[in-house]
């Protein structure tokens, strides 16, 4: 949905309010120019709004924001420009605020080139200027550029520590809940549009309060940390390895099914065993599996590696389970 996408977007919802804004601020100016006469003017200004709408649909529908951004950067630096050759200072007063604009919307790189651009052609073109006032615009719209950036460059900095907390274990390093629940969703998306194999693990680590409760929580935490850092070194690039919650893992291996899957994550198990020790004793892991069925859902594809899970536990642990060997096949 649109409105949830606002909510959890930024990138996005600056766009679209970016879109609205000029659509509300410029709109009233190409009816006005119109009716002074002016249909040069006006005729930018038209383009410029229908290119605003014609892109806010695009986003409204689900487009994708980095593309929607390098419209909207094109098309605030051709407008500005062409308003400001046309109508001299009053026109220039609009490149401002699209320079500051352009940082906020898309990559750094491309905005220096946007603003280089307009910079440039404002000062070589612009028919009212004297060459006083060209070296004024230069200088302040060359500043106007410098703060911008800092300060895009900061904000992205910023939301990507945001994004990083807000997606990231604390402890482990690993992907929190909240990013496996959206990274899983995209995997079955994935599966249903491409027909491609993928399954989950939930790996548990066995008697972990035991060692708690022996060695304390901090040595408890260590070996969460090993735990991690061994797994992820197994990991292919395609995987993504998330903390569930308390001694609780989830594997997305994507292009895994079948006795590939069993002997991928029996190797995996078996390195845990082998690698991963406290006070001279093997710490073990089990694991339960699940490849995704046409027919169901992200929760109901957890539930069954989940219960694969559990019948790994009861199986005396240190062992891996699969969800299909006990289900019938025709149904998977």
């Amino acid at each position: 949905m649109p409105i949830d996408r606002l909510r959890s977007d930024v990138h996005y919802a600056i766009l679209v309010v970016f879109a609205i804004v000029g659509l509300l601020g410029i709109a009233p100016f190409a009816v006005y120019r119109f009716l002074r006469g002016d249909w040069l003017a006006g005729a930018v200004d038209t383009g410029v709004v229908a290119v605003l709408a014609a892109t806010l649909a695009y986003l409204w529908r689900g487009g994708s924001p980095q593309r929607a951004a390098i419209v909207f950067v094109a098309n605030n630096t051709l407008g500005c420009m062409l308003i400001a050759v046309n109508l001299g200072l009053p026109g220039v007063l609009w490149t401002y605020p699209a320079l500051v604009s352009n940082f906020l919307m898309t990559s750094r790189r491309i905005a220096i080139v946007a603003a280089v651009a307009l910079i440039v052609g404002v000062a070589l073109f612009d028919p009212v200027l004297d060459a006083l006032d060209r070296a004024g615009y230069v200088v302040t719209a060359a500043l106007t550029s410098v703060f911008s950036f800092l300060f895009a460059q900061r904000t992205h900095s910023q939301r990507r520590q945001l994004e990083r907390l807000a997606t990231h274990d604390a402890l482990t390093g690993l992907y929190n809940r909240r990013a496996m629940e959206s990274e899983l969703a995209a995997a079955a998306e994935t599966f249903r549009r491409h027909r491609l194999p993928v399954a989950l693990a939930v790996l548990d680590m066995d008697h972990f309060k035991r060692i708690n409760d022996a060695f304390g929580h901090e040595a408890g935490d260590q070996v969460l940390v090993r735990f991690a850092r061994i797994v992820q070194g197994r990991c292919r690039a395609s995987d993504r390895f998330f903390r569930y919650g308390g001694e609780e893992f989830v594997l997305l291996l994507p292009g895994a099914g079948g006795e590939g899957l069993r002997r991928l994550l029996e190797e995996l198990r078996t390195t845990v065993e082998t690698r991963l020790q406290i006070d001279g004793r093997p710490v073990t892991v089990s694991i339960g599996a699940a490849s995704l069925r046409a027919d169901e859902s992200v929760t109901q594809w957890l539930a069954r590696a989940d219960a694969a899970l559990y019948r790994a536990k009861d199986g005396g642990r240190n062992r891996v389970e699969l969800a299909e060997d006990v289900e019938d096949p025709l149904a998977a």
